[in-house]
């Protein structure tokens, strides 16, 4: 646990907290960490999530799988992330959507009942971390309203440039990386990947965008 303190420390659920603070709060929370290999499920459909679980290396997919098995990527998680907080946060409540290891993964999970119920002192340091998860909720429907966006568009070239032009502003660019390879990103925005590669190609040559592999360049539409 200890060779991981400083890199947990830099995690927005635990923004305020010093390093001495933060190692016994992990003691009293019950933490643990665990490695996972690529393709390994930390939540399935169906589970009632207890656990807080954060992302210390590795990625996950936060992805669900559709009445007739067709995977929709809902999320791409990479290190220091929490994983589906909003769903432990809700309580006994079955989860609807899977985390899967998107390549092997170190995570760390805390018992979320200890962390969400205050200390008898109200300690200064207990009270930063329940801030915190607020902050990070409000974050995670941020992201959801955006996805919901993104894939609301009617045609693949409007969920393409809806995608893109979020992506722009998040990164306050016009020059930018992605989070996703091509299979993925047609994953996310629930559309098939042949038909999203000619679309892509379509907007190259139309002068609206330039990539190579996961970088994008927006240009003004004509």
């Amino acid at each position: 646990m200890e060779k991981y303190l400083s890199k947990i420390k830099k995690s927005p659920l635990f923004l305020g907290i010093t390093e001495d603070e933060l190692f016994k709060m992990l003691t009293c929370f019950g933490a643990t960490i665990k490695q996972y290999e690529s393709g390994d499920m930390i939540i399935r459909q169906g589970d009632v999530v207890s656990k807080i679980y954060m992302i210390l290396e590795g990625s996950v997919y936060i992805e669900k799988d559709s009445y007739w098995g067709r995977r929709i990527i809902i999320q791409k998680l990479n290190e220091l992330n929490n994983i589906a907080l909003g769903l432990v946060a809700s309580r006994n409540i079955e989860s609807t959507i899977s985390a899967v290891c998107s390549k092997k993964a170190t995570i760390l999970a805390l018992n979320f009942n200890k962390c969400s119920t205050m200390c008898t002192n109200a300690c200064n340091h207990h009270v930063a971390l329940i801030q915190n998860m607020f902050k990070i909720l409000s974050k995670e429907n941020i992201e959801l309203l955006e996805k919901i966006e993104n894939i609301s568009q009617k045609s693949i070239r409007d969920k393409l440039l809806t995608f893109l032009s979020n992506e722009s502003l998040r990164h306050k660019s016009s020059n930018f990386e992605i989070n996703f390879n091509r299979q993925e990103l047609a994953d996310y925005l629930n559309i098939d990947r042949s038909a999203m590669s000619f679309e892509m190609s379509k907007l190259k040559n139309e002068g609206v965008i330039d990539f190579e592999k996961n970088r994008f360049i927006l240009y003004e539409l004509p």
